[in-house]
């Protein structure tokens, strides 16, 4: 895994906690008393996001180097 798909990965995941926490005020009051909460709330979609990011990537780099070995075929 590079480090930037970590990186992309966790700011994508801190941005959707924030967003959370700001659209339900609920869930915003239960995260500032019980800091398991927040833990859990960042952990579960971070895991899930990477997982998804790593995957990506996986499949973006399989089809560029089928584009690169393709070049390489036609050049004389």
């Amino acid at each position: 895994m590079k480090w930037i798909t970590f990186a992309v990965a966790f700011v994508v995941t801190v941005g959707l906690v924030i967003a959370g926490v700001a659209v339900y005020p609920l869930l915003g009051y239960a995260a500032t008393v019980n800091n398991d909460f927040v833990f859990a709330l960042f952990l579960g979609p971070f895991c899930v996001v990477l997982f998804f990011s790593w995957m990506g990537e996986k499949v973006i780099l399989k089809i560029r180097k089928k584009q690169v070995d393709a070049l390489a075929e036609q050049s004389p």
